[in-house]
């Protein structure tokens, strides 16, 4: 069996497999090969001439901190009934985390369908979404709903960009990804939204719609109350289903996983709250440059970390590369740092707000 990257050559078996497998809205299943599938990687499993299996990696600008790196988000992992239980999926995730691992990317993440398929492979869950249902209602007109305008997108990047300084890890919503999530939108019969007061922008969201029933995403306000308002006037009688924004609290729903691709990428994200030195030996039995015996140094003074490979000693504490990356995207880690105390001193990057489904 070979594994090989897609040259853009089987965009048609592809599309075939993807559409048997997921069986999307065909709509949506043409935007997404008209664009993302161009600029994305496939990773294939084929043997005599017949695609077995396929991994997607899809390129997103990821802020991590103050700096900016597009990583991948693996998506439509797939293989053919008729193949599956023979070890393909293991062999293609293997390939792309090392091949991520060579590329230096920190992590890589992914939206489960089931998370059991992955925390064998060291993926944990580093983000919920908060998820909540309201009804369209009769409500005081105030201010506009519109369809954002094209020459609107930077001051929207600007508006969205404002709301993402609580976070620490977050998809940037540079203009490029607003054009991107407005053809999502309209392959949903949606579109990129604006509320506006008095002529000024006072809130976006994404939407899309299904029957009855309205999908939002990146809602954002100033006057989150009176937008949610405006909302529901907006779509009277019909179901909302609000994803992540600031519009109401919900529920919080587990639903972005990761796994640390090049451990010692991340001394050019991590920070500590003092200095300090400690080794641990990492366990990863996929990616073999993050196996080994690791000294993590932070120098207070210069904000420096630093991780490099020493020599493996006996006695020293043993971590999987699963827990670390727990840790260091502080998601429900208590009980990982009651067992490795040296860890407490690093700061987290998170928290994490990543929206989007492909």
């Amino acid at each position: 069996m070979n594994l090989f990257y897609d040259r853009k050559e089987n965009k048609e078996s592809i599309y075939q497999m993807y559409q048997q497998i997921f069986e999307d809205p065909e709509a949506f299943a043409q935007y997404y090969f008209r664009e993302i599938y161009p600029h994305n990687q496939v990773l294939l499993a084929a043997e005599d001439d017949e695609i077995k299996g396929m991994i997607h990696l899809n390129p997103y600008n990821i802020k991590i901190g103050i700096e900016e790196q597009k990583l991948n988000y693996i998506v439509a992992v797939a293989v053919r009934e008729e193949f599956r239980r023979q070890g393909i999926m293991a062999k293609m995730l293997k390939k792309c985390l090392n091949d991520m691992a060579g590329q230096r990317q920190p992590f890589t993440y992914l939206m489960p369908a089931n998370r059991a398929y992955y925390e064998p492979f060291d993926f944990v869950f580093i983000m919920d979404w908060n998820e909540t249902v309201v009804k369209g209602k009769e409500a005081k007109r105030e201010g506009e709903i519109l369809p954002a305008a094209k020459e609107e997108y930077e001051d929207i990047s600007i508006f969205l960009t404002s709301f993402m300084e609580e976070y620490g890890v977050y998809t940037i919503p540079d203009i490029k990804y607003l054009k991107l999530t407005e053809k999502e939108s309209n392959s949903c019969d949606g579109g990129l939204m604006v509320w506006k007061r008095n002529g000024e922008i006072a809130g976006v969201f994404a939407q899309g719609l299904e029957e009855d029933t309205v999908f939002l995403r990146w809602a954002f306000s100033i006057k989150p109350e009176k937008m949610l308002q405006q909302i529901q006037m907006y779509y009277p009688g019909r179901e909302i289903e609000i994803t992540g924004g600031n519009l109401l609290q919900g529920e919080n729903n587990p639903k972005i996983m990761a796994r640390i691709t090049s451990l010692q990428s991340w001394e050019k994200y991590l920070k500590g709250d003092e200095s300090f030195r400690f080794q641990i030996l990492v366990e990863d039995s996929l990616i073999k440059d993050n196996q080994g015996t690791f000294q993590f140094e932070y120098q207070d003074t210069e904000q420096k970390m630093t991780i490099r490979r020493i020599e493996e000693k006996e006695g020293i504490s043993k971590i999987s590369i699963g827990d670390l990356t727990q840790v260091f995207f502080g998601y429900h880690a208590e009980k990982i740092l009651e067992q490795y105390e040296c860890l407490r001193s690093i700061i987290p990057v998170g928290p994490v707000y990543i929206s989007e489904e492909v």
